[in-house]
């Protein structure tokens, strides 16, 4: 068989893309061990890239800021929570019994530590553009369970897909707001999960109503 005259290419690592990967392996593996030992708030940046062997400049070429390490960190431990969640989702019980499995199991997760969860609250805000791309990936993987006990709900099938994905969004933002109280007011894992899945039940009942009338 005559040859392909333009063969795939393979994508190479250059010898700087090894080194910048080794560098982020560093950070973030010096980061968890200092975080660990001594705190969030108690680690300097300098402190980090000395135990990581580099200058402190590099946590901002790599990561933005210590936030941006720390963000690195918590993304790591959610892929394990996200695979749990999808294998251990329940098939059984109404939509409202399904979705507050799931938000509490994300809540008591999220609460672990309510100054780092603050944290990230706020860098929410500032980060760069290529991270808030990657988060909103890594959100769908998240959200995934909660569209698929909506999209399960045989009083919810004749809204659009546009209007499932508003509702999920709603949700999301609801989830957010009601972790507040933990940071601010010392609330109860429980009485967050309360308020949540009490605006989630007004909500859903209103895209209800939206399907039975016919949907868009």
């Amino acid at each position: 068989m005559p040859k392909d005259p333009h063969p795939p290419q393979r994508s190479r690592l250059t010898q700087k893309d090894r080194q910048s990967a080794a560098t982020k392996a560093r950070l973030t593996d010096a980061a968890r061990r200092l975080f660990r030992q001594y705190g969030y708030h108690n680690v300097s940046v300098t402190e980090i890239a000395r135990e990581a062997g580099v200058t402190h400049a590099m946590i901002n070429a790599h990561f933005h800021c210590k936030a941006g390490l720390l963000y690195e960190l918590i993304q790591e431990n959610n892929d394990a929570q996200i695979a749990a969640i999808k294998a251990g989702l329940p098939d059984e019980g109404s939509t409202m019994e399904r979705l507050r499995w799931v938000i509490e199991t994300y809540a008591r997760h999220d609460l672990e530590d309510t100054q780092l969860l603050a944290v990230m609250q706020a860098y929410y805000w500032q980060w760069p553009r290529e991270t808030e791309d990657r988060n909103r990936a890594h959100l769908a993987q998240a959200l995934s369970p909660i569209a698929q006990i909506l999209n399960e709900d045989v009083d919810l099938q004749k809204l659009s897909e546009a209007e499932i994905e508003t509702l999920i969004e709603a949700i999301y933002a609801i989830y957010t707001f009601g972790l507040r109280p933990a940071i601010y007011y010392d609330a109860t894992t429980e009485s967050c999960v309360d308020t949540i899945m009490h605006r989630v039940g007004r909500l859903l009942d209103g895209g209800r109503v939206e399907a039975r009338s016919g949907g868009t």
